[in-house]
């Protein structure tokens, strides 16, 4: 069955704001009953929705930094508590290292442009007669 949500600012605004705040897309278009099929035409209609793609980048970059911030809190008061302890619990402590490792690896695949690994000693030749030659300087 198709989805009949019409678009309105309203709606709009409450998916950029649980972008915002990390929350993922599919999460956010089930909580408003949107589809991603409908969703995706509004991203790619730039002549009836010239800023949505631009709100959209924004939003999950902005969630981006939310998510990291929460990895920042956890990491602060994990630290806090090994203060106040003789020994941390090592199941705590690999729980904590796999929630920062995946909120870099969101960082750096959601927002390359920003988090991304650093690709400027990146050095690619050739040309119609020779081989393509890609090598990465240090």
């Amino acid at each position: 069955m198709a989805n009949k949500t019409k678009y309105s600012k309203e709606l709009i605004d409450l998916i950029m704001k649980d972008l915002a705040q990390g929350i993922s897309i599919k999460n956010t278009l089930k909580t408003h009953s949107l589809s991603w099929e409908c969703f995706r035409k509004w991203l790619l209609n730039v002549n009836k929705y010239p800023k949505l793609r631009e709100m959209y980048s924004q939003a999950k970059s902005d969630g981006i930094e939310y998510c990291l911030s929460d990895a920042q809190n956890l990491i602060n008061s994990a630290v806090e508590d090994a203060r106040h302890k003789e020994k941390v619990d090592l199941g705590s402590t690999h729980l904590i290292k796999e929630f920062i490792s995946l909120a870099k690896w969101r960082a750096e695949k959601l927002n390359a442009k920003v988090y991304g690994k650093n690709d400027a000693n990146l050095k690619i030749s050739g040309d119609s007669n020779s081989p393509l030659i890609v090598k990465w300087t240090s």
